[in-house]
């Protein structure tokens, strides 16, 4: 890890950033879901040029959130100095999992952030998506597929 992404261990140790990845990983084999969380200290002078919103959409586009097969990748999309929390889902998510849902779980992320529960609360999001996903989308016998880079991407 580059010295200038060295702030992310104001918020996680390299053990909790591994759980959070074997969490992501679980998503996957249960699910026919990708999940990628993209995280920022703050925002580049040039980014701020963007509304923290399109950012995440950037992202959401960049790192091809929205190249599976059944349009079921998800982005969780983080701004810790902002205090931002978006999560975007592709419209194959969308047409089976309502908004509400959604902003629920971020009233949940945001609160434990709130209390600086950072490694609690992402976890217990991720946990919930694959829930949520083992659910409407469950892996198929045939998928060992990694669609999309399931790393967690720091900015």
């Amino acid at each position: 890890m580059s010295n200038n992404k060295l702030w992310i261990h104001k918020y996680f140790s390299e053990d909790e950033l591994r759980d959070i990845q074997s969490e992501l990983d679980l998503v996957e084999k249960n699910s026919t879901g990708e999940v990628i969380l993209s995280l920022r200290n703050k925002r580049t002078l040039l980014e701020k040029l963007y509304t923290p919103h399109e950012l995440a959409f950037k992202d959401f586009d960049k790192l091809g959130v929205n190249n599976t097969k059944e349009k079921t990748g998800i982005l969780i999309f983080i701004i810790f100095e902002e205090r931002y929390y978006d999560i975007i889902a592709d419209e194959g998510i969308y047409s089976k999992i309502p908004n509400s849902t959604w902003n629920m779980l971020e009233v949940r992320l945001k609160g434990e952030f709130r209390k600086e529960n950072y490694f609690n609360g992402l976890l217990h999001l991720i946990k919930n998506i694959e829930k949520i996903l083992a659910k409407e989308f469950p892996a198929k016998t045939d998928d060992d597929d990694d669609e999309i880079s399931k790393e967690i991407v720091i900015n």
